[in-house]
């Protein structure tokens, strides 16, 4: 009769064995709110990819139009987006190589420049932004019922000002 061979247990994966138990929950969460974070953002045919923009550059352009049409710095720019101080530059060289903003040196301050959307970049905006809010619709009346989205949208805002208070 041949002897049964145990088989040894096989070693926990490395992300098991350095985090505790008790905070697995947190990383799985987290590690979901970016998945659905980067699919979102990633999604197929968004509307901001027809027109040969990124999101960095979108997130720009968005952040100009609610300006009202006011010069704002590069300092503003990256405070009121999701951008850096430091990459603010490449996006705004690559969207005013595109004639979609127009950079000004400011009058108070000769290190600063101030920044608004051109003609075109409005012109590109008024068509970009309706179809923008119908595709993150689309999305989330895909994932949402209506008492779900403003749970979520709801949950969201709590997060989002835990964190930016600190």
């Amino acid at each position: 009769m041949p002897l049964k061979q145990s088989i040894p247990p096989r070693p926990l994966p490395l992300a098991a064995q350095v985090t505790d138990a008790a905070n697995q929950p947190f990383v799985d969460l987290a590690r979901a709110l970016l998945k659905a974070s980067f699919l979102f953002v990633n999604e197929t045919e968004r509307p901001y990819q027809s027109y040969d923009l990124t999101l960095a550059q979108m997130d720009v352009l968005s952040t100009l139009a609610r300006t009202n049409g006011e010069n704002i710095s590069c300092s503003e720019i990256a405070a009121r987006t999701l951008i850096t101080k430091g990459g603010i530059t490449g996006i705004l060289d690559r969207l005013e190589a595109r004639g979609l903003v127009k950079r000004f040196p400011s009058s108070d301050d000769r290190r600063s420049v101030l920044v608004r959307l051109s003609s075109k970049g409005i012109e590109l905006f008024r068509k970009l932004y309706p179809e923008l809010a119908r595709s993150n619709r689309s999305i989330l009346e895909r994932a949402f019922k209506p008492q779900q989205m403003k749970d979520f949208s709801r949950l969201l805002e709590v997060l989002i000002q835990s964190i930016e208070r600190y």
